[in-house]
């Protein structure tokens, strides 16, 4: 019984770790846009059947504005950035990219009344600077590489949205706020369905495959298995484990995709990393976040 909730938590990292070279096959046949929508209808079909056997609730009329943010920036803003990030860097560097999430968080500290401390700051710094070093890994004439740009963006709006979400979970489990996020991410994406349903016809099954897969396992089985594991392991040690998220993913990227890590990726993701664990430092009192899929 004490090692079913580890055995979610692995399952969990490595569903997430695997969502950035599922994305990368999702667009050899579809647009971001399109890869959104399709991802999130297969994750809210999943989610909705789901519903009514693990206890999720209706949302308080009085929460729909702070539910609708939720779905617009770590939904909607946050995968359509991702999906576009993509199209320009690897695999690999949109999960190292997205694992800044928690410096923005950090950073943002003080807009909901938390101790930002100077190891914040650091971190964020040493964090930007990881990325920079990965952007300039890859193939292009210029160091910036847009699609690594876009990739910040998307982990600014995931920082907001674990900001925005701590009220309500005093109030409602990890796994209904989730919920509520993608069935209203889901609405917003749902103009650029009937182009993905189109795209559907001339794209590889594999690009096909890899969107309902997202939507399936790293989208709504994965966060099924993460809140089960909150209910069972405490917030900041399982916390720890999902820093593991971009290696693992980078060693899919490498498996799957065949993307070789230069030097320079290797000291930016180092960085990265080193930034997340300055800046949660506990003397520091920095609020801890995860980005993901």
């Amino acid at each position: 019984m004490a090692r079913r909730p580890y055995t979610a938590l692995v399952v969990t990292l490595l569903l997430w770790a695997s969502s950035f070279p599922a994305i990368k096959l999702g667009l050899g046949g579809y647009s971001p846009l399109q890869l959104a929508a399709l991802r999130f209808a297969a994750a809210s079909t999943v989610l909705a059947s789901a519903a009514p056997f693990l206890g999720v609730r209706l949302p308080r009329r009085q929460d729909a504005l702070l539910i609708l943010a939720l779905g617009l920036l770590g939904v909607a803003a946050y995968h359509i950035l991702v999906n576009y990030g993509e199209t320009l860097a690897s695999a690999s560097a949109a999960a190292f990219i997205a694992n800044i999430a928690p410096l923005f968080s950090a950073g943002l500290a003080r807009a909901i009344g938390e101790r930002a401390g100077r190891g914040t700051w650091l971190g964020l710094l040493s964090g930007l600077a990881g990325v920079w070093l990965i952007s300039a890994s890859l193939p292009g004439p210029s160091p910036l590489n847009l699609g690594c740009l876009a990739l910040v963006l998307a982990a600014l709006c995931w920082s907001l949205f674990f900001v925005l979400q701590k009220p309500l979970l005093a109030f409602y489990t990890p796994l209904e706020v989730t919920s509520y996020a993608v069935w209203i991410g889901t609405l917003l994406l749902a103009y650029s369905l009937p182009g993905a349903v189109a795209a559907a016809g001339s794209a590889s099954p594999t690009a096909t495959l890899a969107a309902i897969y997202l939507g399936v396992f790293p989208t709504a089985c994965a966060y099924v298995c993460w809140s089960y594991v909150l209910s069972l392991i405490p917030v900041a040690r399982a916390s720890v484990y999902t820093y593991l998220v971009p290696v693992i993913s980078t060693a899919m990227s490498y498996a799957w995709l065949g993307e070789r890590p230069q030097t320079l990726f290797i000291l930016g993701a180092a960085a990265v990393l080193l930034g997340v664990k300055i800046a949660h430092q506990p003397e520091k009192g920095a609020i801890a976040g995860r980005a993901a899929e």
